[in-house]
């Protein structure tokens, strides 16, 4: 199996990865699941739940984007979460439809939540009281100016308030956290239920590999990146053990250069083992 550089570009988030390509026979495609899936497998699932929530919304939200958080008050407290998650989708029409006939258009990804006290989060402040223990909503969307807090409040009709932020790109990774606290503490209501959900019109992070000639290359910052950190640890991302690190990279700054001379760049999947 051929060493190589897993690069994954998710906007200003780049991640890249030491490791093997995995050879396959020609033509051949992976197997479809013959099995349930363990409750090993399950947990250590749910535990990297953010990860892959982290770099679709580094692909797609950046600074002049919004955080939300709709509540609910008492007399408009949907009885469960699937009557929470209609409720929320009847707003996400409502903006869809506003944004659309001024020619805009709407990205979004979203948890419905109800199990979590009002202080489980460090990094964005202590929740209120409307979302303690209560069913209410976070989503991350894109913005268009200073007018969509107005229409977004306006639109939504859960009686709570709605707390809107601006995205921090520096904080990805805890905001990707932040979305999946609950399935990482108190797991999935049912087997196979999604932890985030989002608009069909995502934009895909990139992946490539570029081939590398020997075991002894190196990771290094490229000019220009900022939150850069390596790590080298066990099942990072879900791959074997390897070598990887991660950094922003904002426009206008140099791409990444590896210390070696000879390489061969291709596209690949999201598989890759070491």
């Amino acid at each position: 199996m051929a060493r190589a550089i897993k690069h994954i570009k998710a906007g200003l988030l780049h991640v890249e990865v030491i490791g093997t390509i995995p050879e396959r026979e020609p033509g051949r495609r992976r197997s479809g699941r013959c099995r349930p899936t363990s409750a090993a497998q399950q947990f250590y699932n749910d535990k990297c739940s953010w990860k892959e929530c982290r770099l679709n919304l580094a692909a797609n939200f950046g600074r002049e984007d919004w955080v939300a958080t709709p509540t609910y008050d008492d007399l408009h407290l949907p009885p469960d979460k699937k009557a929470a998650d209609k409720e929320f989708q009847k707003f996400i029409r409502k903006l869809r439809t506003a944004r659309k006939r001024r020619g805009e258009n709407l990205r979004y990804i979203y948890v419905t939540e109800g199990w979590h006290g009002k202080s489980e989060d460090e990094y964005f402040g202590v929740d209120g009281k409307l979302e303690d223990r209560r069913l209410h909503h976070h989503v991350v969307l894109n913005g268009l100016g200073p007018g969509d807090l107005d229409e977004i409040r306006s639109l939504w009709q859960g009686g709570g308030y709605v707390r809107i932020e601006p995205v921090d790109v520096h904080y990805y990774k805890e905001l990707a956290k932040y979305l999946t606290k609950e399935v990482r503490e108190f797991g999935r209501a049912k087997p196979g239920e999604r932890v985030w959900r989002a608009s069909r019109n995502l934009k895909r992070y990139d992946v490539e590999y570029i081939e590398i000639p020997s075991d002894s290359v190196t990771l290094s910052p490229p000019p220009g990146a900022v939150d850069y950190i390596q790590f080298a640890e066990k099942n990072p991302f879900g791959f074997a053990d390897c070598v990887y690190a991660e950094y922003l990279l904002f426009p206008n700054e140099a791409p990444p250069n590896y210390s070696y001379t000879q390489g061969r760049k291709r596209q690949g999947s999201n598989n890759f083992s070491a």
